[in-house]
């Protein structure tokens, strides 16, 4: 049945239709990776501790680098990249026992982001990463903001096993948030937790505990509230996010949704699987919160096609022409702030 849905997409994607308009490619691709030959060292070893299933088919753990990354923007016809860094891998509760230093792992992975975004000055966007447990976390967001470099911090909390509904853990994001929002870093958070019935509970908490701490700087919520393709947690969470912003609006102003991965009806099998009917729901939310808080993204890492990747993601949403060109011109105000110095910048 999948592979039906998956030819009929690709035929109405080749085919177009009468007055059809290609589909133009995003301004921005607002989630991706790469990691340094340590950061891939690691990857593996969280990878082989999970065992099978635990990290996507499709994923590239090689190393790689900001060029790889431009290459791929290029090709594509895309602006820019905000590159998000793996530092986050370090702290994962799989290698706890593997006897690594997450203090100096964290800090090289981040400088290795930040060193390969400023040789693409106004490119590439970089954000670092900490391990939320990590008892360097908050020295690490410090750092940063003194350094510079950096135009946001990104956080994983299902690589983390965090969940919500401990007050301990819940008060730990808070303070990494309240740092961030200190030294005026944008926020990227992967919010979806291990928990089975994960959804609009952990988004309410996260919403009341957490969110007020940013105190105004972009919070863009990875994967549309989920970890890929689209399931019944992550439409409840979104639900209960599309619920707030309608009763507030002007306090939730700063949060934003990137789509990475999402959804997963066409070409991204190493991800959660979408059916029909869950598309449809997440489309409906969309519109309900308002496409102009939604962000195009890929979840790059080394070997992803992003023409294909993007005209798959088109395919897939069904969107009008007019909805998908309304998310191509989409920009996170971090972006639109970001400068660079560095010599090495391209046009």
């Amino acid at each position: 049945m999948k592979a039906i849905v998956k030819a009929v997409l690709l035929a109405a994607l080749l085919a177009g239709g009468a007055g059809a308009q290609v589909a133009p490619p995003p301004r921005v691709d607002h989630h991706m990776h790469i990691f340094s030959p340590e950061g891939s060292r690691v990857l593996n070893l969280i990878c082989k501790a999970l065992g099978p299933g635990g990290c996507p088919p499709q994923r590239s753990n090689a190393p790689a680098t900001g060029e790889d990354v431009v290459e791929a923007l290029d090709a594509a016809g895309i602006g820019r990249g905000v590159l998000l860094s793996g530092g986050y891998f370090f702290g994962s509760p799989e290698i706890a026992d593997q006897a690594i230093d997450v203090a100096k792992g964290m800090r090289a992975e981040n400088a290795f982001i930040v060193a390969e975004a400023a040789a693409h000055c106004g490119r590439l966007i970089p954000f670092i990463s900490v391990a939320p447990s990590a008892a360097s976390a908050l020295d690490e967001i410090h750092y940063w903001g003194r350094k510079g470099g950096a135009a946001g911090l990104k956080l994983h909390l299902g690589s983390a096993r965090f969940d919500f509904r401990d007050p301990v853990q819940t008060a730990r994001l808070a303070a990494l948030f309240k740092a961030a929002a200190d030294e005026h870093l944008a926020i990227v958070i992967h919010m979806q937790t291990r928990r089975k019935d994960y959804g609009a509970q952990d988004a309410a908490i996260f919403l009341r505990e957490v969110y007020p701490f940013a105190r105004g700087v972009p919070v863009q919520i990875a994967h549309a509230a989920g970890g890929g393709g689209v399931d019944e947690g992550e439409l409840a969470a979104l639900g209960a996010f599309a619920d707030a912003i309608a009763r507030d609006p002007r306090g939730t102003k700063s949060l934003y949704f990137d789509l990475a991965m999402v959804p997963d009806l066409f070409a991204n099998e190493g991800k959660i699987p979408a059916t029909p009917a869950h598309v449809a729901a997440l489309e409906a939310i969309m519109h309900r919160i308002g496409l102009n808080r939604f962000l195009l993204g890929s979840d790059y890492v080394l070997g992803l096609d992003l023409k294909a990747y993007f005209a798959n993601a088109r395919a897939a949403l069904a969107l009008s022409d007019a909805d998908w060109r309304a998310l191509a011109g989409n920009v996170a105000p971090y972006v639109k702030s970001a400068t660079c110095k560095s010599s090495a910048s391209k046009p």
